[in-house]
């Protein structure tokens, strides 16, 4: 019974949200914010086992949990096509390691196979999120996945981070904690530079570089314990404007 109702909840939901904004836009949205959640599953846990705020991260792991379960439900229903229903199924089948590794005891030594599992969720949801946009009606569905990438990096680079103060360290997560900002960057630039940017969009693109040169500056300061409140902190700012600018372009896909 619950289930169908929230089945009858999701499908009223995408029937409102395809009143204001194409229904293909949407999906790219609903399949970016995959992305996001399955780096934010890792930071939030690490950050419970590094005493980071830990009772706002153990919020922050339950609420990535729960919504990433909301968030397949939406895609059972927005996925039409045998290549996207594909893509939702390797996504499903990704998700159930993870899911079960981020309920367990939370320990140190656990970290580096939790995270190996949440790339595994990255990747099938960053095929999921291609696919829709390829398939998407509208043009700014490129717009839209940009800027939702942007929401997962910010809590990449975040739990990269805590990754590394909790002493998990690797070849490819420092050459990660080093491409990323480079990333972000890249894609910042691309949005600013984009012509039909409204004045809304702009202010917030402006607030977003701003925020994320403060970030950067707190990244190259190497050893205080400290850091890690204000990187966690931080983390949470740039991911409410990227959050903020993807639903502006969201909204612009009428």
């Amino acid at each position: 019974m619950m289930k169908s109702l929230l089945r009858l909840w999701l499908v009223l939901i995408l029937a409102l949200t395809s009143a204001a904004v194409h229904a293909d836009a949407a999906a790219i949205n609903v399949a970016g914010q995959q992305r996001m959640l399955s780096q934010r599953i890792v930071k939030a846990w690490c950050q419970i086992g590094l005493n980071v705020l830990p009772t706002v991260s153990k919020a922050q792991l339950d609420d990535a949990l729960r919504q990433f379960e909301v968030n397949l439900e939406a895609l059972d229903i927005a996925t039409s096509t045998p290549e996207a229903r594909n893509a939702l199924a390797g996504l499903r089948a990704a998700w159930r390691p993870l899911r079960g590794a981020a309920t367990g005891v939370i320990r140190q030594s656990d970290a580096a196979q939790l995270d190996a599992r949440a790339e595994d969720v990255l990747m099938a949801a960053e095929r999921l999120v291609r696919i829709l946009q390829d398939q998407a009606t509208v043009p700014v569905g490129r717009w839209i996945n940009l800027a939702g990438r942007q929401r997962m990096l910010s809590q990449r680079l975040v739990k990269l981070y805590m990754l590394q103060q909790w002493q998990v360290s690797s070849a490819t997560l420092r050459d990660e904690i080093e491409r990323v900002p480079n990333e972000f960057a890249g894609a910042l630039a691309s949005m600013q530079q984009r012509a039909d940017n409204s004045p809304e969009l702009r202010a917030e693109l402006d607030n977003l570089a701003l925020q994320w040169e403060w970030l950067q500056s707190v990244l190259a300061t190497e050893g205080a314990e400290s850091f890690r409140l204000i990187m966690a902190e931080g983390g949470e700012a740039i991911l409410d404007l990227a959050d903020r600018i993807t639903l502006l372009y969201l909204l612009s896909a009428k």
